[in-house]
């Protein structure tokens, strides 16, 4: 079991972990990075949309992953707004349903949104209406608002289209570049296949980050019990 000590430490930085995200967020002292990504595995789509595509193989995958409850992912952001350094950035991946309905905006008073990015992935997905086939970047930044002395790429485009093909790295890497220096600290809490890191990494940036279905893995924290389940929100 990794201690929150050790990750202050740096001890367990760029390693892929199993954990809980908000456990990791809430062990990181504040103002320790000025990066962090967040893409959440979002319950409202199963609670709210119902599309119906959990028959499809592809889907019954997706909806078997463990699912965050919109209070949970709230908090997530608000311990983002604590650990980031003044005018820091959180890149929050959102789909079309969660960015239409504005959810990112229920932490404005602590990261207001500054910008968005829409990503093509080049293929077709499910939908209700319009076929998915991209998602969404909201850009958020803890006060003071800053744009050029805080962002450095500016031929970053609003529009990115790129294929998935592992390992997709060029937009990571854009803007990994575009707000940090080598020797920053990026944090992914919900890090996925951990792309985030593998492209901070190369890029001379440390890491720190975690999945809670990161398997095979060395368990980093359990989850925990008072984060309030996907029923209890409705």
């Amino acid at each position: 079991m990794t201690s929150a000590s050790e990750w202050k430490r740096g001890a367990m930085t760029s390693s892929t972990l199993q954990g809980d995200a908000l456990a990791l967020l809430r062990s990181l002292p504040d103002g320790c990075t000025p990066l962090g990504f967040f893409d959440p595995q979002y319950r409202d789509n199963l609670d709210k949309q119902k599309y119906g595509n959990e028959g499809v193989s592809r889907q019954q995958r997706r909806c078997a992953l463990p699912q965050m409850s919109r209070p949970y992912i709230d908090q997530c952001s608000r311990e983002f707004a604590r650990v980031l350094k003044p005018s820091g950035y959180l890149m929050l991946w959102e789909d079309a349903f969660n960015f239409c309905q504005g959810k990112h905006l229920a932490v404005a008073d602590v990261l207001p949104c500054v910008d968005a990015i829409a990503w093509d992935k080049g293929y077709f997905g499910q939908g209700a209406r319009a076929r998915r086939q991209g998602s969404y970047l909201a850009i958020l930044q803890k006060p003071p608002i800053k744009a050029r002395a805080t962002w450095k790429d500016h031929k970053i485009p609003d529009r990115w289209t790129e294929r998935i093909i592992r390992p997709k790295s060029q937009h990571i890497a854009r803007l990994i570049g575009a707000v940090t220096v080598p020797g920053d600290l990026v944090v992914d809490p919900a890090a996925g296949s951990f792309v985030v890191m593998r492209v901070a990494n190369e890029m001379g940036r440390r890491f720190v980050g975690c999945d809670i279905a990161c398997q095979p893995a060395q368990s980093a924290f359990a989850p925990f019990e008072d984060i309030p389940t996907a029923e209890a929100a409705e």
